[in-house]
């Protein structure tokens, strides 16, 4: 099943990655092969975008530090426990914000890469 991203997610996720990648994302042709090849999940101002247990996670500006994102990862990771035992999120050095979530999500620093992202990881369990 396809998911097609709203439009003010789909501008969080090319902002992202101008700023952080230096990717201009701006071509349908992208959007389409993320909406066809990556699983989506949708929320109320936001989405994960996931490549088997490795995801990002994007939110609209106007939704962020403005409700409780603490009910929305955990049932992704939930979701994603029934399926693999680590979730992965790379994330640039530069994107400390994303980074203390991770990490007060119990997500672990294993390695930085030579592109300056840092390879966090958590340990899934099934309740």
């Amino acid at each position: 099943m396809v998911v097609k991203l709203p439009d003010d997610v789909w501008e969080v996720i090319c902002d992202t990655l101008v700023k952080f990648d230096g990717i201009d994302c701006r071509s349908p042709e992208l959007r389409e092969y993320i909406e066809k090849n990556a699983q989506i999940t949708l929320f109320d101002g936001g989405a994960f975008v996931a490549d088997g247990n490795e995801f990002d996670l994007f939110v609209v500006p106007e939704r962020r530090g403005k409700w409780n994102i603490k009910k929305e990862i955990n049932s992704f990771l939930a979701t994603m426990a029934e399926r693999y035992p680590v979730a992965i999120v790379k994330i640039s050095e530069r994107n400390t914000r994303s980074l203390r979530l991770a990490r007060f999500f119990g997500f672990k620093d294993r390695q930085k890469d030579n592109r300056g992202k840092i390879v966090l990881e958590k340990k899934l369990w099934v309740a």
